[in-house]
């Protein structure tokens, strides 16, 4: 009976490392960030994750600090940013700034 068996394939409850996640910083990059911000940035993420951040919030905050070309030391608020950024509902109206009417007479009935 027997036969080779495969490994396990990781699921959704497997583990992320804050290494995993740096690893994953770097292969986005253009070019290699210098080892200091590297260290920082596995600091800051061991942290975050030890804190029970979700490890995607903690990637969508990378990547805006990516994005941004920001400093490490702000990783904390744009994982903030990223775990908290209102969402807009489909049945809720954006937000739509005020205008001045086209039609005054009709907006105000004549009391201007």
């Amino acid at each position: 009976m027997g036969g080779a068996s495969a490994p396990a394939p990781q699921t959704a409850t497997a583990s992320v490392s804050a290494k995993d996640l740096v690893g994953e910083y770097v292969a986005a990059c253009e070019h290699r960030p210098p080892s200091d911000v590297l260290g920082r940035l596995g600091r800051q993420v061991s942290k975050l994750l030890a804190v029970g951040i979700a490890p995607d919030h903690v990637r969508a905050g990378m990547d805006r600090m990516r994005a941004k070309g920001l400093s490490v030391g702000l990783l904390p608020s744009l994982v903030n940013e990223a775990m908290n950024t209102p969402r807009t509902t489909a049945g809720a109206a954006a937000h739509r700034p005020w205008t001045n009417p086209a039609d005054i007479e009709a907006a105000y009935g004549g009391d201007l």
